[in-house]
């Protein structure tokens, strides 16, 4: 039997989410691949380059991730405008915005002296940025979303700057009051990210992490992409592939890939691996601050579609559910997922699992779980 959330219970908690990429499926690929394993097991992206890594097939290895910038950062990069998106994309911005309006109705309950929440996402594209920015824009509800950036022509980032809270007061200050706040928070970093100075500035206008592939690249890596995810495949075919295209591989150039691929402020699907030091100390300041609002008395985690693979925030969330009053909710696409995730957090009784009777997407997430429709289950 599925655990329930009832957001009337916990409204007035300290409210935290975490999302991952289960969240933008439309909007970006999730990390899952068809390819199997040699036990038959289908891998993702993470788990293919570490064996490729392991391995040492390097072409393959630097393939992959080409493949994994052009479908899974390209498209997030702060260069589209509302009129750019796709239908579909669209339609994974309106769910964001809807669970956004949800969460800024439960905040507007709380105290006045609460009435702020936190996000933490680990994607690389801009649907939060994308839903808030439409929130605000349209004068849906008085409210701030804190990106930790603080400046005029020149915004810079810094953690300190989420403890920052915006009051509206009356006039002749007879009254006063918190406006809604949601902080936005990247542990993974941000293509939004910029070197400036030994500190971090945040661009959302024209990016400068694009990409280009010449014509070579990019024919190998639609017949790589296909490759990935034909179910009948297996590793001997990337093998296989590698061995059929030697000339093709030969003439990859990858390293003009590389040089600018480790430009992007952003932790790899595989590792922990920083080339700037201003952003690693970034990174850190994330997961302390994620580790901090964890312990605090009354706390409430949510994650909806993301799988704890990354083992540092897992053994993090581990270590803060000694908080006897942390609750946290994992959020199950299908109980397959249920089953993975009870195993991940066997023995903490203060985990609970959210399943439905179907497949749990963002929509019915926002439909039927983290909603404050009475009546819906």
């Amino acid at each position: 039997m599925s655990d329930k959330l009832n957001l009337y219970d916990i409204y007035e908690q300290n409210l935290n989410f975490f999302f991952g990429a289960g969240a933008s499926f439309g909007f970006l690929p999730t990390l899952a691949l068809r390819i199997r394993n040699e036990v038959g097991e289908p891998y993702t992206f993470e788990t293919l380059a570490k064996d490729l890594e392991k391995g040492r097939h390097d072409k393959l290895y630097s393939l992959l991730f080409m493949l994994y910038y052009g479908k899974c950062i390209q498209p997030g990069l702060p260069l589209l405008q509302d009129g750019d998106l796709k239908p579909e994309q669209e339609s994974v911005i309106s769910d964001y915005k809807n669970f956004l309006m949800t969460l800024l109705a439960v905040l507007s309950r709380q105290s006045s002296s609460d009435k702020k929440s936190n996000i933490y996402t680990t994607n690389y594209d801009n649907c939060f940025e994308l839903a808030g920015d439409s929130i605000t824009s349209e004068n849906l509800f008085t409210c701030v979303f804190n990106d930790g950036s603080a400046g005029f022509q020149q915004r810079r980032f810094h953690t300190k700057n989420f403890n920052n809270r915006v009051i509206q007061k009356g006039i002749f200050d007879k009254h006063s009051e918190f406006i809604p706040q949601i902080n936005l928070l990247h542990p993974h970093g941000s293509v939004y990210w910029e070197r400036f100075e030994q500190k971090i500035k945040v661009n959302y206008g024209q990016s400068n992490y694009q990409i280009e592939f010449d014509l070579n690249q990019s024919t190998l890596l639609l017949e790589f992409d296909d490759l990935l995810n034909d179910p009948r495949s297996v590793w001997s075919d990337l093998i296989e592939f590698a061995d059929d295209k030697v000339a093709e591989f030969t003439a990859l150039n990858e390293k003009p890939f590389w040089d600018s691929y480790n430009t992007i402020p952003i932790v790899n699907p595989t590792k922990w691996k920083f080339h700037e030091t201003v952003f690693e100390e970034a990174y850190y300041q994330i997961l302390r601050h994620l580790s901090f609002e964890l312990e605090r008395p009354n706390s409430v985690l949510i994650t909806f579609g993301f799988s704890f693979a990354d083992e540092h925030i897992l053994h993090l969330v581990q270590r803060s559910l000694s908080n006897p009053s942390l609750t946290v909710f994992v959020s199950c696409y299908n109980d397959a997922e249920k089953s993975a995730m009870k195993e991940k957090f066997k023995g903490y009784p203060n985990v609970k699992f959210l399943t439905i009777d179907d497949d749990l997407t963002f929509q019915r997430f926002n439909k039927r779980v983290f909603t404050l429709a009475k009546d819906c289950d």
